[in-house]
């Protein structure tokens, strides 16, 4: 079993390393997060006092081992007198910390994003403007968002919550919400090296990506065979942008946005595909 500490810095590594830039229909989402928010994500607020484990106070002392695995069942043991109580509350911690590892393919794979209206849903206890929710086998992730005070579009993560195919209230987080959106892709960007990339993109999306390249490299009379094709998708994805003739032909331009070897090989591989083509113009 992981430490609280290893899964802290296993979600720090997802969630605050990087912005994620989801995309549905006429709208972007800038999902962005600090370190402080994960004790929350834990379930950490639970036990002990009022905010003893939340927020600054809940990292501080996940870093410090003031708080650790073994301590969890102490603390639930000691301010839940029931036993039935202890069970529930022991089960809803353990989900969230069994479960944080898989954040990265929720935001890399199929998930649905659904719009939470509070005031027409007053009974519920979930707070968040936006649930994201990702189905892995016989688990259901759920992830939600809440608008951040810092600008229009801008959230970060307020709760994570598991539930399972078996569970007779599996989708009580979202049976009642009024509106569903597809993600049609989410970029991510390192928010040291400003480097973006594509890390999901739906059928549909890459499907009238596609069209849209055929039909801007006809408007600059290239024929564009189905491997060129592919090779602009690969470079737009791994750059987290739609690149124009312009770009395309800048090579000097496309290696600067190389980061690694890996980067630099895709760059080559388009390169010389597309030095036949543009000579060919």
């Amino acid at each position: 079993m992981q430490s609280l500490l290893q899964i802290f810095q296993d979600t720090k590594e997802v969630l605050c390393k990087y912005d994620y830039y989801i995309h549905i229909q006429k709208r972007i989402l800038h999902l962005t997060n600090s370190e402080t928010k994960i004790p929350h994500l834990m379930g950490l607020q639970y036990l002990g006092k009022k905010n003893q484990f939340s927020g600054d106070y809940g990292t501080y002392a996940i870093k410090k081992q003031r708080i650790t695995m073994e301590s969890v069942e102490k603390l639930v043991r000691k301010y839940y007198k029931t036993e039935e109580k202890q069970r529930r509350m022991l089960e809803m911690i353990y989900r969230k910390l069994d479960n944080l590892g898989e954040l990265g393919e929720m935001f890399s794979s199929y998930s649905r994003l659904y719009l939470y209206e509070k005031g027409q849903n007053g009974d519920s206890e979930f707070q968040s403007d936006y649930l994201l929710v990702h189905e892995n086998g016989k688990k259901i992730l759920h992830l939600g968002l809440v608008k951040s005070k810092k600008g229009k579009d801008i959230y970060h993560c307020n709760s994570f919550m598991t539930t399972y195919q078996n569970d007779r209230d599996r989708d009580s987080f979202y049976r009642n919400l009024p509106q569903r959106y597809e993600i049609i892709k989410i970029v991510r960007e390192d928010k040291d090296t400003k480097h973006k990339e594509v890390i999901y993109q739906s059928v549909e999306a890459e499907q009238r990506e596609q069209v849209g390249i055929e039909k801007m490299m006809a408007a600059a009379g290239i024929l564009a065979d189905k491997k060129l094709i592919k090779a602009v998708m690969r470079l737009n994805k791994k750059f987290g942008i739609y690149l124009t003739i312009d770009m395309l032909r800048d090579e000097k331009g496309l290696l600067a946005k190389c980061t690694d070897k890996r980067d630099k090989v895709l760059v080559s591989e388009f390169l010389s595909l597309w030095e036949e083509k543009d000579n060919s113009v």
